[in-house]
């Protein structure tokens, strides 16, 4: 089990309304001539002045790749609120050095800044470091698709909005559980005369997950998912935007979907069973060409 922080719309409705500014009138919208951190400066700006402690407590982790390179954005913005010394880039070194700098500190909230792949990852150091004291995630979301995010109530994606609400909600939010899957592979080999089963250990081609946090899927779609990692990974400059990766993903579905790429993934399954009942005669039936195991109520 490891801990989220969920938000909710109506989180300050006993607090005042904060001024709304222009995303491109402030750096994070807090001050429109001086946007000063409020740990540093807190005389610049008292509300804020008066949960300099919480702060304190909060560590970002930011992927400066995800939302159409928005990460990078994200990054200069959370400045003017956390300590430099909080905000970690996830691309060099990973999530591991910063969460070992601050894992003594009292109720310590972590902002994943990406998709849901960032969330996951950050989660499965959590879980190689066996921390004695779990800390609570929040999702900035980044990514495409944001699953996790609009599940817990952080919406679909970052849209400039003000990163002192953000702040504030990641402060005060409540923190809520979620199941988390292990899943195990093996290779089978077989001919006429025997079959042979190989360990995930023995394996050449292991997960490079084996962590189940929003859904796990074979067929069509996990095979349309891998194609956009792999052109994105490609050429990244070309995925520039939310927007666009949206698409390209609409541009794999349709070229999948006159290709029937996985019309025949049922011959290759012999036994699909769940708490004992088998499932397998139904799946033919329907012909399926993709099966999704789902952990939240969002499936992108």
């Amino acid at each position: 089990m490891v801990s989220f922080t969920e938000c909710f719309g109506g989180l300050f409705s006993k607090r005042s309304t904060p001024k709304q500014i222009e995303p491109d009138s402030a750096i994070g919208g807090l001050l429109q001539s001086y946007p000063a951190n409020p740990v540093q400066h807190p005389e610049l700006n008292p509300e804020l002045s008066k949960i300099a402690s919480n702060l304190e407590t909060i560590i970002a982790f930011v992927n400066p790749k995800s939302g159409g390179q928005k990460g990078r954005i994200v990054f200069e913005r959370l400045k003017n609120y956390l300590n430099r010394e909080n905000i970690f880039d996830l691309t060099k070194g990973g999530p591991k050095l910063g969460i070992e700098k601050h894992k003594n500190k009292n109720d310590l909230r972590i902002i994943a800044c990406g998709g849901d792949g960032t969330v996951g990852w950050v989660l499965s150091v959590l879980d190689e470091m066996k921390l004695e004291n779990q800390p609570s995630v929040a999702i900035l979301p980044l990514g495409t698709g944001n699953d996790l995010a609009r599940t817990l109530g952080w919406g679909g994606g970052y849209n400039n909005e003000s990163m002192e609400i953000f702040i504030k909600k990641v402060i005060f939010g409540k923190i809520v559980k979620l199941d988390r899957w292990s899943i195990e592979t093996n290779l089978v080999y077989s001919d006429q005369n025997e079959i042979e089963v190989k360990t995930s250990s023995d394996a050449k081609d292991k997960l490079p997950l084996n962590v189940i946090n929003n859904y796990f899927s074979i067929g069509a779609d996990a095979k349309i998912a891998l194609d956009f990692h792999s052109a994105r990974e490609k050429n990244p400059e070309l995925f520039t935007s939310q927007a666009f990766n949206k698409i390209e993903y609409a541009k794999n579905y349709s070229k999948d979907l006159l290709n029937r790429s996985c019309k025949d993934m049922l011959q290759d399954i012999t036994v699909f069973e769940c708490d004992g009942i088998s499932y397998l005669d139904k799946l033919k039936t329907l012909n399926s060409h993709s099966i999704v195991f789902l952990n939240i109520p969002r499936y992108f």
